[in-house]
């Protein structure tokens, strides 16, 4: 609230998560640390005592720093995970969570310490920050049965350490997260990813651990299934490394990003920056991506609610992350951009969302859109999500739709499925984008794009004596590539759309300025990339880009083994 004693001040209580760590690569790896969690509302991370509450001056922009989660660690080599980014608001820093460990490389230390990777010798975990968050779990080298890493630590609680049960083992879990309520709802933040299992020479059989709070990444089993990816804006781990194959290229999964809330008391906005909402008598302000907070008034009120609220002093852009509903307060001219949400891969790569704008060339090479012409009531916003992974032999699921008052993109086709046992592969899926087709014994054909939202998927191609290769998903700005067999080439995923590249700096979305890649070999927009390596799966489409999934396929019963699509975003913009 405004300061009684002095009204150039503002308290301030907050929320500040760094990005979390990566799991380990290769063999075993540990789970990634969480990021470091400092807060002044419920609970803070490392078991400390509750912070104080800023005193801002008025009239001042600080700079908000959103750490990114840190990257997917790949290669055969041994090798820490990477580290998250620190998230920064005004003096309080929170350290970015540690990398998972691998074999003979100890965990890193972080906000909270990466677990224990584990091979020929056990690592040593890493250790947490003080007041921020946890060490990591210790690993166990089961040379003649199973070998397991431990879980990166969370914000709550330690990593935990692997179980064993005979000649069986499980990778440790990762460490709890926190709990706060200064958005007025109790939700989780900061959990440790689960540590991954290699199974050895051994004639043991394994399983990943499970991620912190069920945000953390989960580890990777042997044979079985790849890591997964610390939660988005919740700063936790990601899942250890498991390698799946003896001569096979192993990962450790990408940690969470983190986030930065601000609040104040009364419901008479006082800043402006970030998605601003009311709760319980308070004003937040929610920073998903980086951004300015900035206490001095705005000369003119933005003329809607809903979304995160930004303004580059021309223009007012309302960024959907999530549904939620859009409310003008006077009838206005509104431009947008409307992305559902990407495919599913399955062996063949997942489509883009569908891709609409006012602002520039629409998917699938359509001219630019005409405004909408909005009045003074609430019009739902529906963010699209991603379709779910196939790991089996049919499609990925499409995405799924979204909306923003008369405008609807499609949600992306689904990936094509494959059966090798019994010889049967399927076309891509229809949606915003196509999904690219399958292939074992056939070729397949891509799935088709929706005319003005986005392109067709490739085909799968198969030929005797030379190889097969599945094709890469459709894109907003362009075509999925059909599978080349010579060198077993996968199909290239489809270009994304850069034509609202304003809207995506203004907003700091998108990728690179880019929105709706298809899925496939070296991707763009979102994409996640197909895997060439069995047993690995496809990586998922990037979160709020309408990115489809990458395609995988599985070297034991050789079904589909795909990334999940992304999800949507909508933004809306309108002059100051």
């Amino acid at each position: 609230m405004w300061d009684q004693v002095s009204t150039q001040t503002l308290s301030i209580d907050y929320l500040v998560v760094a990005g979390g760590g990566s799991g380990g690569g290769e063999r075993a790896g540990g789970g990634g640390g969480a990021g470091g969690l400092r807060s002044s509302v419920t609970a803070t991370g490392g078991g400390g005592s509750l912070e104080t509450a800023l005193t801002l001056a008025l009239n001042t922009a600080y700079t908000v720093t959103v750490g990114a989660g840190g990257a997917r660690r790949d290669g055969a080599g041994a090798g820490r995970g990477n580290a998250g980014s620190n998230s920064i608001f005004s003096t309080i820093t929170s350290i970015g969570g540690a990398g998972g460990g691998a074999s003979n490389v100890n965990g890193g230390d972080g906000g909270s310490g990466g677990g224990a990777g584990a091979a020929l010798t056990p690592s040593s975990p890493g250790n947490g920050t003080t007041n921020q968050g946890f060490g990591g779990g210790v690993g166990h080298d089961g040379a003649a049965t199973v070998t397991v890493a431990g879980g990166g630590g969370g914000a709550g609680s330690v990593g935990a350490a692997f179980v064993t049960t005979g000649i069986n083992a499980s990778g440790g879990a990762g460490g709890a997260g926190v709990a706060t309520s200064i958005t007025g709802s109790s939700v989780t933040y900061a959990g440790g990813g689960g540590g991954g299992t290699d199974r050895g020479g051994g004639a043991g059989s394994g399983s990943g651990g499970v991620g912190g709070s069920n945000i953390g990444g989960n580890g990777g089993t042997w044979n079985v299934s790849a890591p997964t990816v610390g939660t988005i804006n919740t700063g936790s781990g990601g899942g250890g490394s498991s390698q799946s194959h003896p001569d096979a290229n192993s990962f450790g999964a990408a940690g969470g990003s983190g986030i930065v809330i601000a609040r104040y008391s009364g419901t008479e906005q006082q800043a402006t920056g970030g998605e601003i909402t009311f709760s319980g008598g308070n004003t937040i302000h929610t920073f998903r991506t980086s951004g300015t907070f900035n206490t001095t008034k705005s000369a003119s009120s933005s003329k809607a609610t809903g979304g995160y609220v930004t303004t580059d002093g021309t223009y007012y852009y309302h960024t959907f992350v999530s549904s939620g509903t859009f409310t003008p307060t006077q009838s206005i001219t509104a431009h947008y951009l409307v992305v559902a949400g990407g495919g599913g891969g399955g062996q063949g790569a997942g489509g883009a969302g569908g891709y609409r704008t006012t602002v520039g060339t629409t998917g699938g090479g359509g001219s630019a859109e005409s405004t909408l012409s909005l009045t003074a009531q609430a019009y739902t916003v529906t963010i699209g999500a991603g379709g779910a992974a196939s790991t089996s032999g049919s499609n990925g699921s499409n995405g799924s739709d979204s909306v923003f008052s008369t405008i609807t993109s499609t949600g992306g086709g689904g990936g094509g499925g494959v059966n090798g046992l019994s010889s049967t592969q399927n076309n891509g899926s229809s949606g915003g984008s196509g999904g690219g087709g399958a292939v074992w014994s056939a070729d397949t054909t891509g799935g088709a794009g929706t005319t003005n939202q986005g392109y067709a998927g490739g085909a799968g191609d198969t030929t005797s004596g030379v190889g097969s290769a599945a094709g890469g998903g459709g894109g907003a700005g362009g075509a999925g590539g059909a599978g080349t067999p010579s060198g077993g080439l996968l199909g290239l995923g489809g270009s994304g759309s850069n034509s609202a590249s304003a809207l995506a700096t203004a907003t700091n979305t998108g990728i690179s300025g880019y929105y709706a890649g298809g899925g496939g070999r070296n991707p763009n927009g979102g994409g996640g990339i197909s895997s060439s390596v069995l047993n690995i799966s496809g990586a998922t489409g990037g979160a709020n880009t309408g990115g489809g999934g990458g395609g995988g396929l599985t070297d034991t019963t050789y079904v589909s083994l795909g990334g999940a699509g992304g999800s949507g975003i909508v933004i809306v913009r309108y002059a100051v």
